[in-house]
């Protein structure tokens, strides 16, 4: 498509046709945000492949003693500001994350914007990505919560991997 100098350019107009619905892309969004964090630390993930989340989980983050399991959620319902955020959960996943003897985390990225051309910016110095993350643990939920609170004092830094790494050392070392 050849836009004149008199035409108005949209977002819509200079991208591509989407092929992921945009549910499709907020959760890859999500995903790629967890592994953004990871890589800054060093810290390997695997994706489970679509549809093998069995155990309600999509990715394991990987430390040098094992790997922990989390769970993506991304959303653009909330602020990035406030005190927590309210997710629904099934029994069915509070059930596979209890069975598990290593820590699940549920992990809430936050999109700053509803449409998919703001979530990133990009600048000349940097392409700045207009969302945040925020964790909790959750394979220690009671049973029938129907929603999980995740505190935003818990955002998701590459300093949180040190925790999630020591609540894994702790199963092992501790009994936990």
């Amino acid at each position: 498509m050849h836009v004149g100098t008199d035409d108005m350019l949209t977002a819509e107009s200079i991208l591509p046709k989407a092929t992921l619905s945009p549910n499709g892309s907020k959760g890859r969004f999500g995903v790629a945000y967890l592994k953004t964090i990871c890589s800054q630390a060093g810290i390997g993930v695997s994706e489970n492949s679509p549809d093998e989340d069995v155990n309600a989980v999509d990715c394991e983050v990987q430390f040098e003693i094992g790997s922990v399991r989390v769970q993506v959620k991304c959303t653009s319902k909330f602020d990035i500001a406030g005190k927590s955020a309210s997710w629904p959960i099934e029994t069915t996943w509070q059930k596979k994350w209890q069975k598990c003897s290593v820590p699940v985390y549920l992990v809430l990225v936050i999109l700053g914007y509803d449409k998919a051309h703001q979530w990133l910016e990009h600048q000349a110095r940097g392409t700045l990505q207009h969302a945040a993350a925020f964790w909790i643990r959750v394979n220690d939920t009671g049973n029938g919560q129907t929603r999980i609170a995740i505190p935003k004092t818990q955002r998701l830094t590459a300093a949180t991997l040190q925790i999630w790494e020591n609540d894994l050392e702790a199963c092992f070392f501790s009994g936990t």
